[in-house]
């Protein structure tokens, strides 16, 4: 990526109300592609978020606190549980 295009990008970013952890999510998302896998080996759509090992990682860990005894849950079943929980956010 060139560098004003680069300077660019990183402007508009700043420019979002992000957390930093989601400014340095995204960040990190942009200045290091990894594509190192075959999406097609881990889902059968072949979506390219299973191509980035990180993302699987992040499904993977994601998947183990939610079997951990001490997970809790909010059950959505209503579009104003959906709401509910957006604006508690």
């Amino acid at each position: 990526m060139a560098t004003v295009a680069a300077n660019k990008l990183w402007a508009y970013i700043e420019s979002l109300s992000l957390s930093k952890r989601d400014r340095s999510w995204l960040a990190g998302k942009l200045l290091q592609p990894t594509h190192d896998a075959d999406p097609y080996e881990i889902s059968p759509s072949g979506d390219s978020f299973f191509a980035d090992k990180r993302n699987v990682k992040a499904v993977e860990d994601d998947i183990s606190k939610a079997h951990a005894p001490h997970a809790k849950f909010t059950r959505l079943e209503s579009k104003e549980d959906i709401i509910s929980m957006i604006n508690a956010m």
